[in-house]
């Protein structure tokens, strides 16, 4: 593995970098504490190394440096913009203006580099200063200017309750089963394997951290917790849990059955009968909701949320329904704003504090920081994972030879182990699927909505979830947003203009846009070289965005926001005490854009890259989650979605697991 500094970005990349930072978040003398903050006042250069080590992978960072030397040549002004000038030399005033043409570009190029070089500002603008040491710093500028608190005090000394085991020397082990991901599919996995009496291995390629440890700091938080990909045209971006218990450990604690109806569509699409229908199922999606403490009351509506049940009492009329919660013991206040960087009270019952716990209380041993590079097979069975954990800067070698082998990384992972141990399916990394969430802002400036804090997502409004008559459609829910979710997610309109965003942020309301996609992505995992993740919104999935954004904008107006911006790389902004049509706003909207680069879209529900299914040509795992051809290794995780769930995905993705779980646990004689 590469050191993360192998292409750090060298000084004349910097200065590139700097001078477009210092438009895109310009300093204005004369104005008030923020509207005098540029990049030097953010130390920005400084900052910019950590944060361009922190990039996912050589590529990235390799990319990166590419576009910034674009930026600065004349041959890339031509190429992004059409004049043989770089963009480091226009004036401060002509560069703005290029920059926001570039945003609302044709050039795809232009587009690109835009968007990635103020998605990086962004981040440096709400991340903490620190000092030499790496202690945040007492005074954060624009913390202190938009009136946000940082965390509610240090994090409390709580005992921690696993214990991963230290690999110091390389070591060849044997087991029952070996677990490649502690998330929603590997955690249940465990608990269940486990509780059957097998001997379990657990293998996570990210830390373990726990209540102790969670600083709810968003730096801290991106660098421990989370795996940030992109699309390879930069379009959406891809999270994804990078840590012991996964997904479970980050997500808002929304906790949603897998609906009848795509129960049944699973069932089609994979043709299969009363595989996702059938009892075995139901009782696995029941045993699931009981051991992670699912409930309806834990969901006190914060302003967000009471913006979308005001939509169903007035003259809207939204169907919309109360987001159940896997929680016990929550707080329901505004300290639980910060559960995307980690629940302090322990009161998510995450795979940290359930499937795990009852795994390693029932001898399953767990590894930390293991990274797998292979499944071994002989004769065409799997028989062993080969892998290496850190200890101390070093990799050490670590074998596990199994009778059944879980793989559970996650659809932007799983097939990419399953293509580098010479797997060969045609539909290996396939029918990629990203519910895309996008969002429309309203402002409320006679309300303190403090959008960081309260119950994470508590209402759900379901109008257009079915827009097509096949369950394919939008559902909007919101979600507490930090000053880096807010620097980065909402437009650039200019430096004057994104400050007066900031400058009101206690005033923001989001609504988040998730879009059941039937676009389909593709993974290409390589042998040698860089994965990539290939996806493109359908004209389908497009209409389906113009929807939400109309109903989302229509329910904010109702609720009395003044001001509504869409989530569009250049904001388009509408005033309806102004007279205009939001006919007229929506068409606005349709001129800049629903592509990549034109429309921000993240993704934290990817799925379908290994699917179930009964044809071997268009699925990789059978009815019992075992690849086809490959005996004793399975498929546990949110890639074996035949379709998108639509819904928050973790009570799907646990069920399907521990449904496979006790069936693998028969299979071997514990059941």
């Amino acid at each position: 593995m590469s050191e993360p500094t192998r292409f750090a970005l060298d000084e004349e990349e910097t200065r590139i970098f700097l001078r477009l930072a210092q438009v895109l978040f310009a300093p204005m003398p004369g104005g008030d504490a923020l509207a005098v903050l540029g990049p030097r006042e953010l130390e920005m250069g400084p900052r910019l190394a950590a944060l361009v080590a922190r990039l996912p992978s050589d590529a990235d960072r390799m990319a990166l440096k590419a576009m910034l030397r674009l930026a600065g040549s004349r041959a890339g002004g031509l190429a992004l913009i059409g004049r043989p000038v770089a963009l480091t030399a226009l004036s401060d005033l002509e560069l703005e203006r290029t920059l926001l043409a570039m945003l609302g570009s044709e050039r795809a190029l232009a587009r690109q580099l835009a968007r990635l070089v103020r998605t990086l500002v962004g981040v440096l603008v709400g991340h903490p200063l620190r000092d030499e040491r790496g202690d945040v710093k007492a005074t954060q500028p624009v913390w202190d200017a938009i009136g946000y608190p940082g965390p509610l005090g240090p994090a409390p000394e709580t005992p921690r309750r696993l214990h991963p085991l230290r690999v110091s020397k390389p070591a060849t082990w044997t087991a029952d089963v070996v677990i490649v991901g502690s998330g929603a599919g590997g955690g249940v996995a465990a608990g269940v394997l486990a509780k059957a009496g097998l001997d379990v291995v657990v293998l996570e390629r990210g830390p373990y951290k726990s209540e102790r440890d969670f600083t709810h700091y968003q730096d801290d938080a991106d660098r421990d917790l989370y795996d940030v990909r992109t699309t390879i045209d930069l379009g959406v971006s891809v999270l994804s849990g990078r840590c012991v218990g996964g997904g479970t450990v980050v997500n808002y604690a929304t906790a949603l059955r897998t609906p009848d109806a795509v129960r049944d569509e699973w069932d089609r699409e994979a043709g299969f009968r009363g595989v996702f229908t059938g009892r075995d199922f139901s009782e696995s999606l029941d045993t699931v909701c009981e051991r992670i403490g699912v409930t309806s009351r834990a969901s006190t509506p914060a302003k967000r949320d009471r913006v979308i049940e005001a939509a169903a009492h007035n003259a809207l009329g939204w169907d919309v329904d109360v987001l159940t919660r896997n929680v016990r013991g929550c707080a329901e206040d505004e300290r639980c704003g910060f559960c995307n960087f980690g629940c302090r009270l322990g009161a998510k019952q995450s795979s940290l504090r359930t499937w795990l716990e009852d795994a390693t209380g029932r001898g399953a041993r767990l590894v930390a920081e293991c990274e797998v590079d292979r499944v071994i097979l002989e004769s065409g069975r799997a028989v062993a994972v080969r892998g290496h954990v850190r200890h101390g800067g070093e990799r050490v070698a670590l074998t596990v030879f199994a009778k059944a082998i879980v793989i559970a990384c996650g659809a932007p992972y799983t097939p990419v182990l399953l293509a580098r141990s010479g797997l060969s399916s045609p539909a290996l990394g396939q029918n990629l699927r990203l519910h895309p969430v996008t969002g429309v802002w309203g402002l409320f400036p006679d309300e303190d909505a403090v959008p960081w804090g309260g119950v994470m997502q508590a209402r759900i409004g379901r109008d257009l979830a079915d827009l097509d008559g096949r369950g394919y459609g939008v559902r909007i829910e919101s979600a507490a947003i930090h000053p880096t979710e807010l620097a980065v997610l909402q437009g650039w309109g200019g430096s004057y203009d994104y400050k007066e965003v900031l400058r009101r942020a206690r005033h923001w309301v989001p609504l988040a846009l998730l879009v059941r996609d039937r676009s389909r992505g593709h993974v290409s995992a390589p042998r040698w070289g860089p994965t990539s993740y290939h996806y493109e919104l359908s004209a389908i999935d497009v209409r389906h965005v113009r929807h939400g954004v109309e109903h989302a904008a229509r329910a904010l107006a109702a609720a009395g926001a003044t001001e509504i911006r869409t989530a569009t790389s250049r904001p388009v902004v509408w005033r309806p005490s102004g007279g205009e049509p939001l006919t007229r706003f929506l068409s606005r909207v349709d001129g800049h854009g629903y592509g990549a680069n034109q429309t921000t879209y993240g993704s934290f529900h990817p799925s379908g890259t290994a699917a179930m299914g009964s044809d071997r040509r268009r699925s990789v795992c059978d009815e019992t989650n075992q690849v086809h051809g490959v005996p004793g290794l399975y498929v546990m995780d949110a890639s074996c979605f035949p379709t998108p769930s639509g819904v928050n995905p973790m009570v799907s993705i646990e069920a399907i697991a521990h449904r496979a779980a006790r069936a693998l646990a028969s299979t071997l004689g514990r059941g």
